[in-house]
């Protein structure tokens, strides 16, 4: 580490203020300070896949279905998509198809 940044890592660290220009420094010194969280599953994700077992009616069944890859999300798995709000909504729009025999 170059001795520059050592020292702005110091003078973070003691409360000192750093120039401006050592925006880097405090971002690495903010994570190393953050303390690491466990991925925990949304709300939206649970209840999605609370959903797969009900239309699918097998919770085994309902996680194998939730990572093989399904045409109507253009050949991708439905557990890829339960990041965003689009893809649960996608999702569950299939497992909607799936329940009614649309698909």
């Amino acid at each position: 580490m170059p001795e520059e940044l050592k020292r702005a890592v110091r003078r973070q660290k003691s409360g000192k203020a750093v120039r401006k220009g050592d925006s880097r420094v405090k971002v690495v010194v903010q994570m190393r300070r953050e303390p690491k969280k466990a991925a925990m599953p949304s709300d939206g994700e649970s209840g999605v896949m609370e959903r797969a077992v009900a239309v699918i009616g097998d919770k085994n069944a309902a996680m194998r279905w939730m990572g093989t890859p399904v045409r109507a999300l253009d050949y991708s798995t439905p557990v890829s998509l339960l990041g965003t709000q689009t893809g649960r909504r996608a999702v569950l729009t299939v497992l909607g198809r799936l329940e009614h025999g649309v698909l």
